[in-house]
């Protein structure tokens, strides 16, 4: 047989397999986008997640979640909380209560955020658009600290963003939103989406009610859309409110009875907003900044620009909503002008609430991160669709390099001391005090964040060996005993301010020893007093400092001092 008879391969037999591969990728490329998103934000959040301990707020979801289960409804409703999470959190506590074990939910919510956020982006912009926003999502440090946090955060920014997602949806389309449910063309998932989304948003967090108000404008612009059926997008719309209304209203009413009517109190502690503190929050939750969940404090940047880079493709998203119609519209015979009423209901969804609460913080201070955190989300969605304004021959360049400098941006996070560490200061006090020494605090709440942690070694700070009373201190160096003072942050809202505490602490003299605890926190030994420092109670002299707002001339009593607490 000749070598031009013999029997030949079949041309491209070894690579059927990977052509098929090709074709099945091909047909599911929503699906893997939407899980690599999904899985980016999960490794993002869950990578060292137990490595900065609780803090202050995250102790309540501790110890909330440690009480029976009627107990822990009523203690949540009681301290102006709903008790959604708490019941997820209460049935992971049985496992342990470990920062690495109760923060899952909040890894996991924050990575469906993110997954969420791609679908609404690929739905209004393609796939590029889509994976942007969400990889931003996935690779924003505030967002990354809010999801290894055990608090409620992730989980209602996650309902929220459902919740936009059926809101996009109804504005795609409006009017297949409004056609007659038996007609063909006739769109429910929107509704849907809308509907439970912002209901168990609200079930999750009261700040949803930002949402709520912002998420109605914006179904209202939608209805004035000239292709849709008025009345019959009007009556859907007044259902859905009846449904949202009727499963959430009765929680807020058991949580006023629960407080006693001071339900409106739960904000009391917010600081005064600062223009520090405004750019501070500006800058964590738009310009991709690290900050301090504690002390708002901002980080150095690790890529100078990238910020004001977000904010150029952000403008350029808007202009994108404005000049293009919406992906896969004009295939479903609407017209280009749909993209005004996208660009109508994003806008308001996206500035809606943030606008608001600066507005109410000049009344009443509520600028707060965690209050914002939800506005990320559509900033981000502009962020993605800015892209889609590029050249096509640049935007997959401009996708990987976004998401690249974000993964850049976020590796100083994982090295950042974002809490305080009450932790070591717990463990290195104990290690240090001598039997007598006493220990000299601001407050109760240092010493109550230290036992916590000391407890899990089996060990804590007893009731006798620290006091709130700097006279008591002071008589116990005079008798020759030894003093540490701690002062730190404890949680977003200190009662007494470190200058303030420094003066009540002076009739202590110099510290024989002054150490920091990571940056948060610094602890002072004291031992002997200094000479001529009055002790008499009955009498304040000079070298007695007080608050300027407390204190009268002659205390009947030793002040303390939570007495000079700001």
């Amino acid at each position: 047989m000749s070598i031009a008879s013999q029997p030949q391969p079949v041309a491209g037999i070894a690579e059927r397999p990977r052509a098929r591969l090709a074709l099945w990728a091909e047909a599911n490329a929503t699906l893997l986008l939407f899980s690599a998103v999904f899985l980016v934000g999960f490794f993002a959040r869950y990578y060292g997640v137990a490595s900065m301990p609780y803090w202050l707020d995250e102790i309540t979801t501790v110890t909330r979640s440690s009480l029976p289960f009627w107990d822990m409804i009523a203690d949540s409703l009681a301290h102006h909380h709903l008790p959604s999470y708490f019941m997820i959190t209460s049935m992971l506590a049985s496992f342990g209560t470990t920062e690495a074990i109760l923060r899952i939910p909040s890894v996991i919510f924050g990575s469906a955020s993110c997954a969420v956020l791609f679908l609404i982006g690929r739905q209004l912009g393609g796939w590029r658009a889509g994976l942007i926003a969400g990889m931003l999502l996935a690779l924003s440090p505030l967002q990354v600290q809010y999801g290894q946090e055990a608090r409620s955060y992730s989980f209602v920014i996650c309902m929220m963003a459902i919740g936009l997602l059926g809101l996009v949806e109804l504005a795609r389309d409006p009017r297949a939103a409004s056609a007659p449910w038996r007609d063909s063309s006739a769109r429910h998932a929107p509704w849907v989406l809308y509907t439970l989304g912002t209901l168990a948003a609200l079930n999750v967090l009261s700040v949803a009610f930002f949402w709520l108000i912002s998420a109605n404008l914006a179904a209202l612009a939608i209805a004035f859309d000239a292709r849709v059926d008025r009345r019959r997008f009007l009556l859907r719309w007044l259902v859905a409110q009846a449904i949202v209304l009727g499963f959430s209203l009765p929680w807020f009413v058991a949580m006023d009875i629960f407080t006693h009517g001071y339900m409106g109190n739960a904000t009391n502690w917010v600081p005064a907003l600062t223009l520090r503190h405004f750019f501070s929050t500006i800058s964590s939750l738009y310009l991709m900044r690290t900050s301090r969940l504690i002390s708002f404090q901002l980080l150095p940047a690790a890529i100078p620009g990238f910020g004001a880079a977000i904010v150029v493709f952000a403008a350029m998203g808007l202009a994108y909503l404005q000049r293009q119609p919406v992906a896969g519209a004009l295939q479903r015979g609407a017209t280009p002008g749909l993209s005004r009423t996208m660009l109508r209901a994003l806008a308001i969804a996206a500035f809606m609430p943030p606008l608001t609460i600066l507005l109410i913080s000049f009344i009443k201070p509520l600028w707060m991160p965690r209050y914002l955190l939800w506005s990320s989300v559509p900033f981000l969605l502009f962020v993605g669709l800015g892209v889609s304004l590029l050249p096509r021959r640049w935007q997959s360049g401009a996708a990987f390099a976004l998401i690249l400098l974000a993964a850049i941006n976020l590796a100083p996070y994982y090295r950042a001391e974002t809490k305080p560490r009450w932790d070591l200061a717990g463990q290195d006090l104990r290690q240090a005090m001598l039997p007598g020494d006493v220990v000299l605090v601001s407050d109760g709440l240092p010493v109550y964040m230290m036992n916590f942690f000391l407890k899990r070694q089996g060990d804590e700070i007893p009731a006798d060996a620290w006091t709130l009373d700097v006279y008591k201190a002071a008589q116990h160096l005079s008798t020759g005993g030894r003093v540490w003072v701690l002062f730190g942050r404890v949680g977003q809202a200190d009662r007494t301010s470190e200058p303030n505490f420094a003066r009540i602490i002076e009739p202590l003299g110099q510290p024989i020893l002054q150490t920091k605890e990571g940056d948060l926190i610094t602890m002072k030994l004291f031992a002997g007093l200094p000479t001529g420092t009055a002790l008499d109670c009955g009498t304040v002299t000079s070298t007695i400092p007080t608050h300027p707002t407390t204190a009268p001339p002659q205390p009947a009593a030793c002040d303390t001092v939570a007495d000079n607490i700001e």
